[in-house]
């Protein structure tokens, strides 16, 4: 038996945030199976690929059509991320507007290392709460981990948002953590 988790990220995890995802997991013991989920069309929506999240519930909740989850990141994209002085503080991280690949790449194999367990990467071409919805759906995912910048996480804990999207997503658990900075 497994338990399936998606990981929703707006930038490379760092170290510290693989350590702290992980961390959420380790007396589990069945397999973990991590599914990460990153946009590459970050440009979309003020603040990054997670503004979209807070904003779409009441537009996106009853929709059924089907966003793009899989694909390749061959093109780099446009970034609206952090405030200048966050993006400053991660210079060592590589920055989706350049390389989503490495984003993609690095994030994976530090949550593989924290965890041990197997890490699958998918890109959402398309709306994220779409993607969200369908990967819990296909990967049966019993719990969503969203690694967010500081100022979306306390937008979704204010909004409260991760109780509209429990109900949304058909999912027990869902939290919220802040990128290491």
């Amino acid at each position: 038996m497994t338990y399936d988790v998606v990981v929703l990220i707006e930038r490379e995890m760092s170290e510290g945030d693989a350590r702290r995802v992980a961390a959420l997991h380790a007396k589990r013991e069945e397999v973990v199976n991590y599914h990460l989920l990153i946009s590459s069309h970050p440009e979309n929506g003020p603040g990054g690929p997670m503004a979209l999240l807070g904003s779409t519930f009441a537009d996106v909740a009853g929709l059924t059509g089907s966003a793009s989850v899989v694909g390749s990141a061959t093109a780099p994209s446009a970034w609206t991320g952090p405030p200048p002085v966050a993006r400053t503080q991660l210079a060592t991280l590589a920055d989706p507007a350049v390389d989503l690949a490495s984003v993609i790449e690095h994030s994976a194999r530090q949550l593989r290392a924290a965890s041990g367990f197997p890490v699958q990467v998918s890109i959402t071409h398309g709306e994220v709460l779409l993607a969200l919805m369908q990967m819990v759906k296909t990967t049966s995912s019993q719990e969503v981990v969203v690694v967010a910048w500081p100022e979306t996480a306390a937008r979704f804990l204010c909004s409260d948002w991760t109780t509209k999207a429990r109900k949304v997503l058909k999912v027990p658990r869902i939290r919220i953590l802040e990128h290491d900075s």
